[in-house]
């Protein structure tokens, strides 16, 4: 969607589907959602050849997954979700890809993991993968088991976390200068793609929800999927939880980093970079020299003060 001469229809239509969620009943007016209340249970499935492993799932905390309940706004997490450790050698291992850390299916309350894959961006730890999926499940349950999309649904997983650190900043700082600007459509389909559009899909996923955060605030995720759970599709509810189309919505997200972009992508530039470096080097140079300067004024002084001082010896005592 491009801006222009389209921004009065949209806004029309935007009127108008507004006046048909609140006959629907969809539109959320509640400030926020109810604080979580029972946590997840977690039932760990592993063989004898990952008991070590199976014993750390079973010791998560679940209440680190209580951020996860507030951002989607369950009260309630619902039944037990099964956490199954798979070995490599498993014929699931060997039917999913290398790059597939684990998975949920959250119509069968299944986790999956693969721990041996565990431990790459942006697979970090066995606790955050283990944290991630489960997020998925409890999101799908405050959707009411409606489709939630992929970025969406893998960018609030990552948020849930609370990780925003110099990893994960760096990874987006590069696909943002590395690639364009996406749809909403073309970055779900990098999902589909190899591992590194994946790794791209998850770095641009965790930022678009975080600019969505930032935008509507911490409690737009779960207006979001309340509506979803009274029967709408994504895009309807995220209208009603904040007033923006998908389009408007990922747009925004460009037009806020273009700047940024710009500026990464002129530093970027050889000749910037040689500029920089010889800018360094001469700062460099005069530095030191600046420093020699004030060693020879120094020594000069102090050679002065002992001559003078020598003077001074030799009148007192009458030296010659």
């Amino acid at each position: 969607m491009t801006p222009g001469g389209g921004a009065g229809r949209a806004a029309a239509g935007g009127g108008r589907l507004l006046i048909a969620l609140l006959a629907a009943g969809l539109l959320v007016v509640t400030a926020g959602p109810a604080a979580a209340g029972q946590l997840p249970v977690l039932e760990v499935e592993a063989p004898d050849s990952l008991a070590a492993v199976a014993a750390r799932a079973r010791g998560f905390d679940t209440r680190a997954l209580g951020a996860v309940m507030v951002l989607t706004g369950l009260a309630d997490a619902g039944a037990p979700i099964r956490v199954r450790l798979v070995p490599e050698e498993a014929e699931l291992a060997r039917a999913t890809p290398a790059w597939v850390a684990g998975f949920a299916d959250a119509s069968r309350d299944l986790v999956v993991l693969f721990p041996q894959r565990i431990g790459s961006y942006p697979h970090g730890s066995l606790d955050a993968v283990l944290q991630h999926e489960v997020a998925h499940v409890l999101t799908a349950r405050a959707a009411g088991g409606r489709r939630v999309p992929r970025w969406f649904n893998e960018g609030l997983a990552s948020a849930a976390e609370r990780t925003w650190g110099l990893g994960a900043r760096s990874r987006f700082a590069w696909e943002l200068v590395a690639g364009g600007r996406l749809t909403a459509a073309q970055l779900e389909g990098l999902f589909a793609q190899g591992p590194r559009d994946v790794a791209r899909a998850y770095a641009l996923s965790d930022a678009l929800v975080r600019h969505l955060l930032e935008r509507y605030g911490p409690y737009a995720p779960a207006r979001i999927l309340s509506v979803m759970a009274r029967g709408a599709p994504f895009e309807i509810a995220l209208y009603a939880a904040t007033g923006a189309s998908v389009d408007a919505l990922v747009a925004g997200f460009w037009s806020r980093h273009d700047v940024w972009k710009s500026w990464v992508s002129f530093a970027g530039q050889p000749f910037v970079q040689w500029s920089v470096i010889t800018l360094l080097a001469l700062a460099a140079i005069w530095r030191h020299r600046r420093r020699r300067r004030e060693r020879r004024l120094q020594w000069e002084l102090e050679e002065r003060a002992e001559e003078e001082a020598w003077e001074e010896h030799r009148r007192r005592y009458r030296i010659h």
